[in-house]
């Protein structure tokens, strides 16, 4: 959604699909071997072939038919959830590795992260470098291009809380608040414009980043995370989970999530105990946040849009 966003707003025509070789079903389907990437090229190549460019987005292994099929079309490759989620190992699968070392040599084809991360474990940890280039989400979709919070007639004080691991498991997140004090409701939402309705949102950061985390700020949504300090200490009382390469050992890693980077730090509040928390929920100036939120969103909008747009004209330009 958020590329169809950003790609029509460019003036381009979009079409979707989900990866398909005809007879892999289930989780398998992450595990794009060579055979079954054959598989759908053969299936799909004159469908392919049809389109001036591909851009391939969660998981990265989805741009292995492309790469080792010589595609000479536009192909960006957009890694959102580690280049290898799902690949084995590269002593077991060395030619999925090298396609993507070869990428300098393909002007055709560009490859980046949407969360610092992902360059940083692709360089570091799996000697695969990418650069540092990164195209982060914008947040925007087409059903939820045109609105965002508004404080007209606000009489809800009810916060939201997501159902994930670290607000369900690691601690029941939603009985702490209401011990607090905080109205508030823990449960799945249809669309992130659902979210308008509340107050704000309580959250523990399982993920570098987000397609939410972005969608919430081009609404203009109030966001309590704890910070990085107490974001420790709850993880010594449960059983917690962040993504890989995270450990415990190293929290300044934190430094390059969407949540704890310095580019954030304005349009995020912070607590660093629960009463903390109270305090906040109670003297924030919800309007005045929702207005640096949106003033940042527009203008991080309008850059991404410019760096997609960037890669387009380089690949003209070839």
């Amino acid at each position: 959604m958020d590329i169809e966003y950003a790609f029509t707003t460019l003036g381009h025509e979009l079409h979707t699909m989900a990866f398909d070789d005809g007879e892999t079903t289930g989780g398998d389907l992450y595990n794009i071997t060579h055979d079954r990437a054959q598989k759908c090229w053969n299936k799909y190549k004159d469908y392919f072939n049809s389109f001036d460019g591909i851009i391939t987005s969660d998981t990265c292994p989805t741009s292995r038919p492309f790469l080792q099929n010589n595609w000479s079309k536009l192909l960006i490759i957009w890694v959102c959830n580690r280049f290898d989620y799902g690949i084995q190992p590269e002593n077991q699968d060395k030619e999925f590795y090298q396609l993507l070392r070869d990428i300098p040599n393909r002007k055709n084809v560009f490859i980046f992260g949407y969360t610092p991360i992902e360059n940083v474990y692709s360089t570091y940890v799996k000697r695969v470098n990418f650069g540092d280039f990164v195209i982060k989400p914008i947040g925007k979709n087409m059903l939820s291009k045109n609105v965002c919070k508004t404080y007209e007639n606000e009489v809800n004080d009810v916060f939201y809380v997501p159902t994930y691991h670290n607000e369900t498991i690691l601690m029941n997140l939603s009985k702490k608040l209401f011990e607090l004090g905080i109205k508030n409701r823990c449960e799945r939402f249809n669309h992130i414009s659902d979210l308008l309705q509340y107050k704000g949102g309580i959250y523990i950061p399982y993920a570098w980043s987000t397609l939410v985390f972005f969608e919430r700020m081009q609404l203009g949504l109030v966001t309590f995370i704890p910070s990085l300090r107490f974001l420790m200490e709850l993880f010594k009382t449960g059983k917690w989970w962040f993504q890989p390469p995270f450990i415990p050992q190293t929290p300044g890693l934190l430094k390059l999530s969407e949540w704890y980077c310095d580019e954030h730090q304005d349009i995020l509040v912070y607590f660093d105990s629960w009463e903390d928390l109270q305090y906040k929920i109670k003297t924030t100036d919800y309007k005045l946040k929702t207005q640096k939120i949106l003033e940042f969103a527009q203008k991080h909008h309008d850059d991404t849009l410019s760096k997609w747009n960037s890669i387009i004209n380089q690949y003209l330009a070839i």
